[in-house]
């Protein structure tokens, strides 16, 4: 019984208290190393430097909890605990979903965050091995209710601060001896600065910059960098800019057969997509067998091989990248930026009356001021829909509202239909007649293929009005996915999303049918509607006869020098 005594006793030290608040930081970082979200490769420095930014992180949560509780060190403990309990399972919920820290950029969007197809996303996620995270609780009131004395843990903490910055420090000396061509002052200096304090670590590898440098580090440099405004372009930067948008100029295929000037565009894009359902059978039924119609026509062009190149941003980035040619921000959600800069955009480009139509409220993910940014004439949302419906609009209802739009544009039209129906979550059959009772797929496979089936339902109906009217044969019809479900394993290996291009004025056939780029699909439609424009995007057109599937990591660069330094801002300056 004197042994179990003494081990509570110990356990009552403040340090333990302070070992489980790293603890809670430790748990968050290695589920991103688990879960393979950290953009490169770790190599063994990489673990000390997690270390020390876990260290800090702790220690200046302890330091400002201790002059917010003046002199009650105990509450100054309680609160770095809680603080850092509550980061690290916010972090492991969102990461599921997002596969990324969180951002100050991903808080200001708290509106989508907490949005209820998201947070029914989320929760349909949890697991109960989940409840695994929450163990630190109860270990917490054990250490409190057996507080020993807390005399002199300012002074020691700091000690052991000094301490894990010194291993840190030899880690990367160490690393540094073991080659030759290493052993350099200069080297050592420049990967030290670059690994623990450079903008690029944070702006091209931001889960590879948090796991090295903490959370404090890392919100205090997404600080800094909302702080510094529109980023000032150096003049090669411009340059690098200008030779990326010829290269894109250079791709075009420069056909003789051109989308006419007065034929519509209609721009579909289908929530959660994956190409994996095309051709796909359940108890003999076809999962959808409208848009499997369409792939199999010969005049349709279909590509099953496309990649997708969102990032934070889910959807909106799925959009963004559709509308303007450009590639998202990899370190925060793009619209947080892209909202006050000037943007090309589709709609400007094609030159016809324009519309969106989406199945949310207009402020998701900012989507009243993307609109305008865009250059769209018109923008409707669940709020414009007449009749009962819930905070979203199904599918059925959002293809009703865009054939009431139809039905009284003016001609020729570019009008963009968003489908929402196959989102997450998939704990129901939103479709209960398919897959039919007796199938053996797994739960979440069901409920996804049973709202596959929805959606081709919806969007043969919706074909079939743009026939009657006469839109069909006088309209370039484009059918898109935003992203792959994310946070499952749905697809196996097989992640690419689909395309198709209806009524294209050139023959389908001498399109690339290889592995493409979402990147690409603004290119590849200036090509066809053979649009005069300065810009066509920064990907390649799919009618090339040399199209290379190739984004690099120069591609990426020059798209956030074009976001973050509003380039299009500068050059309209310099043309007024």
């Amino acid at each position: 019984m004197s042994v179990v005594s003494q081990m509570i006793k110990k356990a009552g030290s403040p340090w333990m208290l302070l070992a489980l608040c790293a603890v809670n930081l430790l748990v968050m970082h290695y589920h991103f190393v688990s879960a393979g979200d950290i953009e490169d490769e770790l190599e063994f420095t990489a673990y000390f430097d997690n270390l020390t930014g876990i260290t800090i992180d702790v220690l200046i949560v302890f330091l400002l909890s201790y002059l917010l509780c003046w002199k009650r060190m105990k509450w100054a403990l309680g609160i770095t605990f809680f603080v850092t309990f509550f980061w690290a399972f916010s972090n492991l919920i969102y990461a599921r979903f997002f596969h990324h820290y969180l951002t100050l950029s991903a808080v200001g969007q708290g509106g989508t965050l907490f949005d209820e197809q998201i947070l029914d996303s989320v929760i349909a996620g949890l697991k109960w091995r989940d409840l695994l995270y929450f163990l630190p609780v109860p270990l917490y009131v054990v250490i409190v209710r057996n507080m020993s004395t807390v005399n002199k843990l300012l002074s020691k903490t700091f000690l052991v601060f000094v301490v894990v910055c010194c291993m840190d420090f030899c880690s990367h000396v160490f690393y540094c001896s073991l080659r030759q061509d290493t052993r350099y002052v200069s080297y050592f200096l420049h990967r030290f600065y670059h690994r623990q304090f450079s903008d690029q670590l944070f702006l091209c590898d931001p889960n590879h910059s948090s796991f090295r440098r903490g959370a404090v580090r890392n919100l205090l440099q997404e600080v800094a960098f909302n702080l510094q405004g529109t980023l000032d372009l150096s003049e090669k930067q411009c340059q690098l800019i200008s030779d990326e948008m010829r290269d894109a100029i250079h791709s075009l295929s420069l056909s003789s057969s051109l989308l006419p000037a007065d034929k519509n565009v209609i721009f579909i894009l289908v929530e959660s997509y994956m190409s994996f359902t095309s051709d796909m059978m359940v108890n003999g039924q076809e999962v959808t067998p409208f848009l499997n119609s369409l792939k199999r026509d010969s005049t349709v062009y279909y590509n099953g091989n496309m990649n997708e190149n969102v990032t934070i941003g889910e959807s909106s980035d799925g959009q963004f990248i559709y509308m303007t040619g450009i590639l998202p921000l990899r370190s925060v959600i793009t619209v947080s930026k892209a909202r006050s800069v000037r943007l090309p955009g589709l709609p400007k480009a094609l030159g016809r009356d324009s519309r969106m139509i989406i199945p949310t409220t207009s402020t998701v993910w900012n989507q009243d001021e993307m609109c305008r940014q865009y250059g769209f004439d018109h923008y409707y949302s669940s709020t414009d829909y007449r009749g009962d419906h819930e905070a979203y609009l199904n599918d059925e209802q959002i293809f009703q509202m865009a054939k009431e739009k139809d039905n009284d544009s003016k001609r020729p039209f570019f009008s963009v239909v968003l489908t929402m129906s196959m989102h997450q979550p998939y704990t129901s059959q939103i479709d209960p007649s398919f897959p039919a009772i007796g199938h053996k797929l797994d739960n979440e496979l069901a409920c996804y293929l049973s709202a596959c089936h929805y959606t081709d339902r919806q969007m043969a109906d919706y074909f079939e009005h743009l026939k009657k009217t006469g839109l069909y044969e006088n309209s370039l019809i484009v059918i898109a996915a935003d992203h792959h479900v994310h946070n499952t394993d749905l697809g196996g290996d097989n992640k690419h999303i689909p395309l198709y291009i209806i009524n294209t004025p050139v023959k389908p056939e001498s399109i690339w049918h290889g592995e493409c780029n979402q990147l690409d699909v603004y290119t590849t439609l200036l090509d066809l509607a053979g649009s005069k424009n300065n810009w066509y995007g920064l990907g390649r057109s799919l009618l090339s006869p040399t199209y290379e599937n190739s984004i690099s990591v120069h591609t990426w660069n020059v798209s956030e020098w074009i976001i973050l330094g509003n380039y299009f801002g500068l050059e309209y300056e310099r043309n007024i």
